[in-house]
């Protein structure tokens, strides 16, 4: 009877391979256009500041219904916010995608959870590093709107801008894009129902949810698309 090697070492240096590449290659597409991709996060954040005025209109035009459809919608967005957070959902839907490639046998699926994965928590963190800085009050606590500052920004009610949300499930959904599109799209969708459900809490303002959202697109395709430049060299099927 033939007895089957344990696998477990060797998919462990295979994965973490991947993620190197990974790494290297995000790093490498950073790198080379460095001014190119600042000018475009400063662009960015520009555009939302520029928003920022509307913001109050624009979020009231989003709380249209009738207090029945109001109470239904408050509870639907409940669960999105929920299962929209980056433990849950990020890491979890990157786990489940690597899984699926374990047993499948497939370096691809288990290449684009780290993708996945990489690039929502760099948008994450990216995003965390602003509003943790800013200390944007939240729309629900109907304080004056401004910064009030890095002592402020410690507190949950002073991170509204840019969103978290925003940034990492459209990080996962930019990255699904360029490596599966069907379900890049479905990630798309869901990440668009996310935001409305945090605008619809009164989470965030809309130029919350567009930066981050923005944060999140750039991160998600930076790390795809560097991902292509380095490849760990294929030795036998893990």
């Amino acid at each position: 009877m033939k007895v089957k090697p344990f696998r477990a070492p060797r998919l462990l240096l295979a994965t973490l391979a991947q993620a190197r590449a990974i790494l290297c290659g995000f790093w490498c597409l950073l790198c080379a256009r460095k001014f190119l991709w600042l000018g475009l996060l400063l662009a960015v954040l520009a555009v939302g500041f520029l928003f920022m005025p509307y913001d109050l209109q624009l979020l009231a035009r989003l709380h249209f219904w009738t207090d029945d459809q109001d109470a239904t919608a408050r509870q639907i967005s409940r669960q999105l916010s929920f299962w929209g957070n980056y433990p849950i959902y990020n890491v979890s839907l990157a786990i489940l995608i690597w899984l699926y490639g374990v047993l499948k046998k497939s370096r691809h699926w288990r290449r684009v959870a780290l993708i996945c994965l990489f690039g929502s928590s760099f948008a994450g963190l990216f995003d965390d590093a602003i509003r943790m800085t800013v200390g944007r009050p939240r729309p629900a606590t109907n304080l004056p709107d401004h910064f009030y500052g890095f002592t402020n920004a410690l507190q949950g009610t002073y991170q509204s801008f840019p969103s978290g949300h925003a940034a990492t499930t459209f990080g996962t959904a930019a990255a699904l894009l360029v490596c599966d599109l069907p379900l890049g799209l479905l990630a798309a969708a869901y990440a668009f129902a996310v935001i409305w459900a945090r605008m619809e809490l009164y989470r965030h303002y809309p130029s919350d949810i567009l930066v981050g959202a923005a944060i999140g697109i750039f991160f998600g395709l930076m790390v795809a698309l560097g991902a292509r430049l380095h490849r760990p060299r294929p030795h036998r099927k893990i």
